[in-house]
């Protein structure tokens, strides 16, 4: 009986106690009933969790068994298949939301709206808040499971994905920032692409059995870019290759420097700031020197862009020699794609209008006899005191003037077969003279770089790869068009007289420039490109403060003390542009927007590397003290410390 009775109380606890305490009830009521047998009726139905008082006969609950409704012990067989209906539905409630929670997030990082993700954020939160305090335990787990996960999801999205958009908008963010931030020294990239075509077209012409050496100015002189033009057989497959080459290398050229055009446009301010210091424009005449080989031969808008080409840099010499003595610089060869490199833009506009060429070479000429002497003196003697990379550029002076006295000295009638006797009379006592001397000049510029070069090997050893090392991809190339201007002239005018010794020397002379110049030219644009996304799209900025505008740097007091010929201190020109930095074109990703900044994270300002904080220090104030003004200390407030680039700190003693 009592096995039974146990059983069925199990079966149905419930019932189970109402009944014992309806039978306790009565026990006690009932006249003339024994305490045993009330213990005995007691045993029979109590719980086993509970136990009864002898004195009154009352029950005890000794646990918390029966306090827990829910517990499937309390519930029958209805309750509990309701209870575990309702269990799998609040899992499938969380599983949803959970997946709907992941399907936002998502979302949130493709939104280019910041103010609908935060409205739907704080309506995510503030629903899930007041969810939270409705759900039961197990409930509770899943949902902070949730949260947590969609927290972490936020937080590590790229504020740049969430505030850019889809791809195409990231896209024309990324080409916006490319272009305003393209440094003037990917001027040198275009034009040593177009360089390229140039002399390998030439080389071709020279090499292929089928061309034919033609005079200049006749029907049959097609493309005249150099002294002794040839007619070739247009159906021979390698001529027809370099030709193409040459197309190519000059519309490539043309159209990638056309977006310099479009940063003005675009950051006009960043452009005209850029421009505004003799340090950082020094790459500026690099954009008309190649528009002026480029569109070359290009029909109307060809000519047209030549003559808008020709005399904007015009105007940029100008500048750059008003910018020069206003800074109290002197000559070096960061100075001549500026000034000297007209001499390109001259060539070209003598093909249309030869008194308008005849009158910017004279220029050319002018400033080669005025700053080369100077340069090389300075280069020779200021070893410690300017980088190599402007060094290198020493021999593109002559070279220039050369290749362009070279072509402007021919006949400027038109006929297929001119009386020349008197006009090579002439060519011989007057200006082959004069282009043997630039030819000399350009040798001795040769050498001066190489010296240069040679000189300054461990400062290149210890440098990263900047947008100022363009400065190694052209030059090369400029002097090898100077050789073989002057190689065609020679053959031209000098006539048999001129030594074939001579004449295979100065060939395989040219040869090897071509090799050369060509590999180094590749390894630059290769790496520049590789580079170029960091320099202009992918700036990081954490934790720099801002440079000071260039009217609050440190020496601006300064500025105008100037450059001597052999001087044992950085330029101030070069200090205040390393202090300066650069001013780009920056994207506020919270805000959706775009504005302008100075950073010191581009490494080169121009063609001139940037100094790293230890290093500016030390030639400030090695300038000061030339000066004769104290030096200047930027301590830190907690601290005798000296904050570095890379937010580390030096002490002051290492200071100069």
């Amino acid at each position: 009986l009592r096995s039974h009775e146990s059983h069925n109380y199990y079966q149905y606890p419930q019932q189970a106690s109402i009944q014992g305490d309806y039978a306790g009830k009565c026990n006690r009521g009932a006249p003339g009933v024994s305490n045993e047998g009330s213990s005995l009726l007691a045993h029979s139905n109590m719980n086993p969790y509970e136990s009864r008082d002898g004195n009154n006969g009352m029950v005890h609950n000794r646990g918390n068994y029966h306090s827990h409704e829910n517990y499937p012990g309390n519930m029958d067989t209805k309750s509990r298949q309701e209870a575990e209906r309702e269990r799998r539905r609040r899992k499938k409630k969380s599983k949803r939301r959970r997946e709907k929670e992941k399907r936002r997030t998502v979302y949130s990082s493709d939104s280019s709206q910041e103010g609908e993700s935060e409205k739907r954020s704080r309506g995510k939160r503030s629903h899930r808040k007041n969810r939270k305090g409705k759900r039961e335990a197990g409930d509770v787990n899943s949902e902070g499971y949730s949260e947590s996960l969609m927290t972490r999801s936020v937080e590590e999205a790229p504020a740049s994905r969430t505030s850019n958009g889809n791809i195409f908008q990231r896209f024309l963010l990324s080409s916006k920032l490319l272009v305003c931030n393209l440094p003037l020294s990917a001027a040198s990239i275009s034009f040593t692409i177009v360089l390229l075509g140039t002399v390998w077209l030439k080389w071709t012409k020279e090499s292929l059995s089928t061309c034919k050496e033609v005079n200049f100015h006749s029907s049959q002189c097609t493309l005249p870019d150099f002294p002794g033009c040839y007619f070739c057989d247009e159906f021979n497959h390698v001529y027809q290759l370099a030709t193409r080459f040459h197309s190519v290398s000059s519309y490539v050229a043309g159209i990638t420097v056309m977006a310099f055009f479009a940063k003005a446009v675009l950051s006009w301010n960043a452009f005209i700031d850029e421009i505004s210091s003799p340090t950082t424009a020094s790459p500026a005449g690099l954009i008309f020197m190649t528009m002026a080989l480029s569109f070359i031969g290009k029909g109307d808008i060809g000519e047209i862009l030549v003559l808008v080409a020709s005399f904007l840099h015009l105007i940029l010499v100008v500048w750059f020699i008003y910018m020069s003595l206003a800074y109290q610089t002197m000559p070096d060869p960061s100075w001549f794609p500026n000034t000297i490199g007209i001499g390109l833009c001259a060539v070209k506009v003598w093909f249309y209008y030869p008194l308008a060429g005849h009158f910017l070479i004279a220029i050319t000429l002018m400033l080669t006899f005025l700053y080369f002497p100077i340069s090389l003196i300075r280069v020779a003697l200021n070893t410690e005191k300017m980088s190599s990379t402007i060094c290198w550029m020493q021999m593109i002076c002559p070279a220039i003037s050369l290749y362009a006295l070279s072509i402007i000295i021919q006949p400027s009638f038109f006929s297929e077969t001119p009386d020349i006797t008197h006009f090579q009379a002439l060519q011989r006592t007057v200006y082959l003279p004069c282009m043997t001397s630039l030819f000399v000049l350009s040798v001795v510029g040769m050498l001066s770089s190489v010296h240069g070069v040679i000189m300054r090997w461990s400062q290149i050893c210890q440098e990263e790869f900047s947008p100022a090392h363009a400065a190694y991809s052209f030059p090369l190339l400029v002097h090898a068009l100077a050789v073989q201007s002057f190689r065609s002239g020679l053959d031209f005018f000098g006539g048999p007289g001129v030594s074939l010794t001579f004449k295979s020397v100065l060939h395989a002379y040219w040869v090897f420039l071509v090799v050369a110049g060509t590999l180094v030219a590749l390894i630059c644009i290769v790496t520049y490109l590789a580079f170029l996304p960091f320099w202009t799209v992918e700036i990081h900025r954490e934790n720099e403060e801002e440079p000071p505008s260039p009217h609050e740097t440190s020496i601006c007091d300064v500025i105008t003390f100037g450059e001597a010929l052999i001087q044992p201190y950085v330029s101030p020109a070069i200090l205040q542009a390393n202090e300066t930095g650069i001013l780009i074109t920056a994207h506020d990703s919270r805000k959706n927007k775009c504005y302008l900044v100075r950073t010191r994270k581009i490494p080169a300002l121009g063609f001139e590397p940037m100094m790293d904080l230890r290093k500016f220090a030390r030639e400030r104030d090695a300038l000061k003290i030339y000066i004769g003004q104290p030096n200047i200390q930027e301590v830190d407030e907690d601290g005798n410390d000296q904050e570095t680039e890379n937010g580390e700190f030096l002490d002051r003693s290492d200071v100069v």
